[in-house]
């Protein structure tokens, strides 16, 4: 399953993006992306889980906070193996 999590600052790293999900260990592979938008980049995480794990770990993280900055996240179904 996939997660794509929006609004991360410029200078995130995937060390970062580890820390701020904290003891999770379903994360199979991250990939950061600011897709022609340096200001916004946007995290997508491959996890080891179900859609519905999935969708919970996305509600979990949608409308929390990254340095001051809003996240926005959902599950993926369309990346799906």
């Amino acid at each position: 399953m996939n997660i794509r999590i929006q609004n991360f600052p410029p200078d995130i790293t995937v060390e970062a993006i580890r820390d701020f999900l904290g003891d999770f260990e379903g994360i199979e592979d991250i990939l950061l992306t600011d897709a022609g938008n340096s200001d916004d980049v946007v995290v997508v995480l491959q996890v080891d889980t179900s859609q519905t794990g999935a969708a919970a770990i996305a509600d979990h993280i949608d409308g929390r906070f990254y340095q001051e900055r809003r996240l926005s996240a959902q599950a993926l179904t369309l990346l799906n193996d």
